[in-house]
């Protein structure tokens, strides 16, 4: 499963999720609800995040083997990997779930609500940033793409070409609800 708060989803997200999508039978992409360890809160509501999301797997043909589920956006109040997982757990029985990080997320694992409990329920898998410290789980090297959110929403602010960025599809949803300063 791979988490993240999406605001929006870009091609940086979508390289790292199609490499992780060839590792697993399936991947399951949960946007955050309120992401309550985030110092500012997302621009986009957790609904636009969820479809940005859901019309960037399903653009970019791969929807056979990711599936971007509403769980968090949906849940009132903040969002908690460990309610989550007890979540799939009753939806997907009998499996084993890998929760994927970045390095940066994997360092503070330790202040995430319940880390004791969502350490004992999944297995952890990083995804080693270049230049960042080695952490104590499984980590796997991907060329990721120079790509953030921060810089997405700061070109379209600029009114800047983000074609390069971001899936067609997810450009013309930012523009139709006037995101991150579109209009």
């Amino acid at each position: 499963m791979v988490g993240g708060t999406f605001d929006p989803i870009h091609l940086g997200h979508l390289h790292l999720i199609k490499e992780i999508s060839n590792r697993y039978e399936k991947v399951l992409v949960i946007p955050s609800g309120n992401p309550w360890l985030r110092e500012n809160p997302p621009v986009a509501t957790a609904e636009q995040r969820f479809q940005m999301a859901d019309l960037a797997i399903t653009s970019m043909g791969l929807s056979e083997k990711v599936e971007v589920l509403p769980l968090e956006v949906r849940r009132a109040g903040n969002s908690y990997a460990l309610d989550t997982v007890k979540e799939l757990q009753v939806i997907y029985p009998n499996t084993n779930f890998t929760l994927v990080l970045g390095s940066d997320a994997a360092k503070n694992l330790d202040k995430w609500h319940r880390s004791k409990d969502l350490l004992a329920a999944v297995k952890v898998l990083v995804v080693k940033r270049p230049g960042s410290t080695a952490s104590d789980y499984d980590e796997i090297s991907i060329k990721a793409l120079d790509i953030s959110s921060t810089m997405v929403r700061q070109s379209i602010s600029k009114r800047e070409n983000v074609s390069s960025l971001l899936p067609a599809k997810v450009v013309t949803f930012i523009r139709e609800f006037g995101l991150y300063g579109s209009r």
